[in-house]
């Protein structure tokens, strides 16, 4: 059995692949919703920007809490069964622009993304929500799910 360290050390290597995270949120009225969102980590958070128009948005700014979940891309899995995936609760607030992390993340998701990113925080309706994972599940494959909490940073 892995000591917590190597599935550390698991968990982030597999999420740093990863160029989007799945979000399952709830409306008020409690409409499921399913989307994505490309994502930079940062201390043990991810950091979506995200439109105010999107359904999710309103759904994770209303509930202050979501579900994220990273998983291996099809084509890259031996059987679709058992695709690794990590997934998280996850509490969610609003970042400030002029909160001193805001430049920080900015700053990653300019080297992840490219020039896109500058259009993005020109839109007044554009948010950076901060995910903060919380109790999660590692799927490693058939018959090794493992508990986790947090980004194990």
């Amino acid at each position: 059995m892995n000591q917590p360290n190597d599935v550390a050390s698991e968990v982030l290597e597999f999420v740093s692949r990863c160029k989007t995270v799945i979000l399952s949120t709830v409306s008020e009225n409690g409409e499921p919703n399913a989307s994505y969102a490309p994502f930079v980590q940062e201390a043990g958070a991810i950091y979506v920007l995200v439109s105010g128009l999107a359904k999710h948005t309103s759904n994770l700014l209303s509930t202050g809490q979501c579900h994220a979940m990273f998983i291996a891309d099809e084509k890259d899995s031996v059987n679709v069964f058992a695709r690794k995936r990590v997934s998280y609760t996850c509490e969610v607030q609003v970042v400030p622009r002029d909160a001193p992390l805001a430049p920080i993340v900015f700053g990653k998701m300019r080297d992840q993304f490219g020039p896109t990113i500058e259009t993005l925080i020109g839109l007044s309706d554009f948010r950076l929500v901060e995910l903060l994972p919380g109790q999660g599940v590692w799927v490693r494959g058939f018959a090794q799910a493992i508990p986790i909490h947090g980004l194990l940073s």
